[in-house]
């Protein structure tokens, strides 16, 4: 696991390149965390991606000589976490500034609800909406399991217990019947989850990540591996209760063997707490969407390259930060 001090020695690293022969004024040097999510899935090269992006530490080529155009000053630190739920407590109990977290399980924090029940996190404000995530049901090819309702009195790794994919698998699984008694579930990281199934001592994992998952791509490529159908009607009855999930496709040949397969998506947002200044979220913001950003956004993962000011602010479950809406509505996607 990488721990904030190697990665913030990363970010500097990135930010310092080519730096030397510009003297920047001198700048009190300040830290600011992302909270990503395990090593293995979307949110971790994601937020790293984010982090190189907005740190602009001490040293560094000014934004108009070809520099970062971060808030001067600024190192951002990944933080490798188990996921959307342990990002957002450690955002409102002060461990860390922001972190990425599903749309649905921010809704639930903010409202108290579901995992929240007892303390709504009424300090999460939203600074963008990412990218959308879609639901993966992986399984080995050739056990005999079709369809998710087969995994009842299965071996099934939902994932991390402070992880959003841990909620949206068991309102999955509840859609076809099952219950937690009715599985033999276990709560593995997918890098984890991604072991024991090719080991065979689990039936199956679910995960959620942008597609493609770099997991599951080169687990294909290593053992024969499935995706279980989520149908149409499946979602439909999901969306009654859970309006921001749409329907998803997995398309023939994204992963190595798999054809087609339909599912349903969610998108992750970057929340912050409500204590961090102004300044540090509107300058994070326009550093992630300034236009020297927008190649390496669309030359990392897919997942990066559908992170797009135009979608911004589309679905967002939880209120804007006030650094946020002066971005947002400077660059005229709110109308005053």
């Amino acid at each position: 696991m990488f721990t904030r001090r190697r990665l913030f020695f990363s970010t500097v690293a990135a930010s310092l390149s080519g730096a030397a022969a510009v003297r920047a004024q001198p700048v009190a040097e300040r830290h600011f965390v992302i909270g990503a999510g395990p090593i293995g899935g979307t949110y971790f090269p994601v937020a790293g991606l984010i982090a190189t992006a907005i740190s602009n530490p001490p040293g560094g080529r000014p934004c108009e000589a070809g520099g970062n155009c971060g808030v001067p000053g600024l190192v951002a630190d990944v933080l490798a976490t188990q996921g959307s739920v342990e990002n957002l407590r450690k955002i409102a109990d002060g461990g860390m500034e922001s972190g990425l977290a599903q749309a649905d399980v921010a809704l639930a924090a903010y409202k108290g609800e579901d995992t929240f029940t007892g303390r709504a996190l009424t300090n999460l404000r939203a600074m963008a909406n990412l990218f959308p995530e879609t639901v993966h049901v992986v399984v080995r090819r050739g056990t005999g399991l079709e369809t998710i309702a087969d995994l009842r009195g299965r071996i099934v790794s939902l994932g991390e217990r402070e992880s959003g994919a841990l909620s949206i698998s068991q309102r999955l699984l509840l859609a076809f019947g099952i219950g937690r008694r009715d599985i033999d579930a276990l709560y593995l990281s997918p890098q984890a989850a991604s072991t024991r199934l090719r080991e065979g001592t689990i039936d199956a994992f679910i995960m959620i990540a942008g597609q493609p998952a770099p997991l599951l791509t080169a687990m294909a490529l290593q053992s024969p591996i499935d995706l279980l159908p989520v149908p149409t009607a499946i979602v439909e009855k999901m969306r009654e209760s859970q309006p921001y999930i749409t329907e998803a496709t997995v398309a023939t040949g994204l992963y190595d063997g798999i054809d087609a397969r339909p599912s349903f998506q969610v998108n992750a947002h970057w929340l912050v707490a409500e204590r961090v200044e102004a300044d540090i979220v509107y300058g994070n913001l326009r550093a992630l969407f300034h236009p020297a950003v927008r190649g390496r956004l669309d030359r990392g993962l897919p997942s990066t390259a559908a992170i797009r000011l135009e979608t911004a602010i589309d679905g967002l479950t939880v209120p804007l930060h006030e650094g946020a809406t002066r971005f947002y509505k400077e660059r005229g996607l709110i109308k005053e």
